[in-house]
């Protein structure tokens, strides 16, 4: 999933130029934009049931008519809303304002800020320079992308892994992992996707490796094969896990000490 995000100083267009971007991101893929409200807290009706709901614990409520849904959900983190995005097999969010945020920009108006790729583009200049934006990757949203680009009749399952940084092996301690040497980590990553994609019977992979310090505990791995049946799907699903432990968690690691993987 694609992150637009947008910033500017109040009242500098950034809505009016976010409202030209939609469509056109829109006919490139399901698209999402999320508001930063700043103080301005979002007030639920009075005396409504879903107000009421949430009032008394429940963590998210969704109303629902035949167009749309709306939703109150008791968390306010972004990261935590652009998983649950890329969950949901959205290929672009549109984020306004958290100019806080370390993703590249599109800047509107005149305010000084790090990160600016574009600064008071036209809508289409956005789409010319997608592949410069930040990508967000989870599991699930992997799953959907393969459903969405690989799926044909003969498609019989999905199989997915989610490598997590295990902390305790026997009397060994991890807290966490670095992998930031990036260009090998996504050379490693691209060769060991197409090689899963060899295997007779897969129909697709998607292989995503974390980069940077990974916390133990943290997704260090998320792998999904599409096949036409289970057994071609775990055998690539354990060709790419072997040889991302061999080779891959070798080549990335600079920490000293072992990984301690989750296979």
């Amino acid at each position: 999933m694609r992150i637009i995000h947008v910033v500017g100083r109040s009242n500098s267009g950034k809505t009016t130029f976010i409202h030209s971007l939609i469509p056109l991101l829109g006919k490139c893929g399901k698209t999402a934009v999320i508001k930063n409200l700043h103080t301005h807290s979002f007030e639920q009706t009075p005396g409504k049931d879903t107000t009421t709901h949430y009032e008394h614990g429940a963590d998210i409520v969704i109303g629902t008519d035949p167009e749309k849904a709306m939703a109150a959900i008791r968390n306010g983190s972004l990261h935590d809303m652009l998983n649950l995005l890329s969950d949901q097999g959205v290929e672009f969010t549109i984020i306004e304002g958290h100019k806080a945020e370390s993703f590249p920009k599109v800047v509107i108006g005149d305010l000084d800020i790090e990160q600016c790729i574009l600064r008071n583009p036209n809508p289409e200049d956005v789409l010319s320079h997608i592949n410069e934006f930040s990508e967000v990757f989870t599991l699930q949203g992997l799953v959907q992308e393969l459903k969405r680009d690989c799926m044909s009749d003969d498609t019989g399952c999905v199989a997915a892994f989610n490598g997590i940084v295990r902390r305790v092996t026997g009397t060994e301690i991890t807290e966490s992992l670095d992998f930031s040497d990036t260009k090998t980590i996504h050379a490693l990553s691209e060769d060991i996707q197409k090689s899963m994609e060899q295997v007779p019977g897969v129909l697709g992979v998607r292989f995503h490796h974390q980069t940077g310090i990974i916390p133990a505990g943290d997704d260090l791995t998320y792998i999904a094969v599409i096949a036409r049946h289970r057994q071609e799907a775990f055998a690539a699903l354990m060709q790419g896990i072997d040889r991302m432990k061999h080779e891959l968690h070798d080549a990335g690691k600079t920490l000293e000490g072992e990984y301690h993987g989750n296979a």
